[in-house]
C-alpha cells in the first residue's frame, strides 16, 4: 500500500458502459453505467469518456473512517487502481430531431426531452438542450439504447403567435392514457413544458406567450406530445391558493 493510500475493503473488477445515464440522487445527474446499474458516484483518478467499454480494477473503502457519513453522501468511495482494457463501443449512425420543448416523462415526474417525436426518458450524451429550438442532431447510438451527440446539424428558433394563456393552480393526472401529472392550461391537462417560465407553488396564473408548432412542416409525433408548445413572455397575473 501506497504512503496516503486508503486500507481498501475489497478491491473489485468492474465494466464501465459507454454513455452515461439519466438518474436522480439529491436532484437530475447523470450517472456511469458500472456492471450494468447505474453507479451513483465517481472513481477517484478515473477520467471517463463517452463512446468506449472499459474494464477497471478499483478500490472501495470508507472515506468517513466509520463514521456517520454527511447527508446525501455515499456509504463508500471508489479508486482507480488499474485500468485493464478501454475499447471502442459498438455504434451505428443515427440522425435525431429534437423537439423545442420537454414534455413530462411518463416513468418520472420530470421533464423529457421530445426525440423524433416521442418522449426520450435518457439523455443524449454531450448534448446541451436549450429550450425553444428545434434540432437536427448527428448521434451514434450504442447498444444500451442512448446516444452521443458527434453534430448538431442544424439549430432553428421556434416561432409562432403570441396570445394569453391561463394556468390553474394545482395540476392534474394528464388524461391521455398515460402516466403523469399535467398543468391545466386553458382548462385542459397540458403535459409540455412553458419555456422560459418558473411558476410557484399553489398559484394560478395568466400569462402572455408566444405559442408555436412542436412538429414543424406539418410532422406528428406520438400522443403523449402536444402539437404546440409555448415561451413565457409576460406575467399578467398571478392569484394565491385560498
Amino acid at each position: 500500500m501506497e504512503p496516503g493510500e486508503p486500507a481498501y475493503l475489497e478491491t473489485l473488477e468492474v465494466t464501465v458502459g459507454p454513455t452515461l445515464a439519466k438518474c436522480y440522487g439529491v436532484g437530475l445527474q447523470s450517472c456511469m453505467v458500472v456492471d450494468g446499474r447505474l453507479f451513483y458516484g465517481g472513481i477517484e483518478g478515473f477520467e471517463y469518456e463517452a463512446g468506449y467499454d472499459y474494464r477497471l480494477r478499483i478500490g472501495k473503502y470508507d472515506p468517513w473512517g466509520g463514521g456517520e457519513p454527511p447527508q446525501d453522501a455515499g456509504r463508500y468511495a471508489y479508486r482507480l487502481l488499474e485500468k485493464l482494457e478501454k475499447t471502442p463501443a459498438a455504434s451505428t449512425p443515427a440522425t435525431l430531431s429534437v423537439g423545442p420543448t420537454r414534455v413530462r416523462c411518463a416513468r418520472s415526474d420530470d421533464f423529457c426531452l421530445v426525440v423524433d417525436g416521442t418522449p426520450y426518458d435518457d439523455m443524449i450524451n454531450s448534448f446541451e438542450y436549450e429550450a425553444g429550438y428545434h434540432y437536427i442532431l448527428e448521434a451514434d447510438r450504442y447498444g444500451d439504447g442512448r446516444y452521443v451527440l458527434s453534430e448538431i446539424v442544424s439549430r432553428i428558433r421556434a416561432e409562432g403567435t403570441e396570445e394569453e394563456i391561463t394556468i390553474d393552480r394545482h395540476r392534474v393526472e394528464c388524461d391521455d392514457g398515460y402516466p403523469g401529472y399535467c398543468k391545466v392550461v386553458n382548462g385542459a391537462p397540458f403535459r409540455g413544458e412553458i419555456v422560459g417560465f418558473q411558476p410557484l407553488h399553489d398559484y394560478g396564473y395568466r400569462l402572455r406567450v408566444e405559442r408555436f408548432d412542436m412538429f414543424p412542416d406539418g410532422l406528428t409525433g406520438s400522443p403523449r406530445v402536444p402539437a404546440y408548445g409555448y415561451r413565457w413572455l409576460e406575467t399578467l397575473e398571478r392569484s394565491a391558493s385560498d
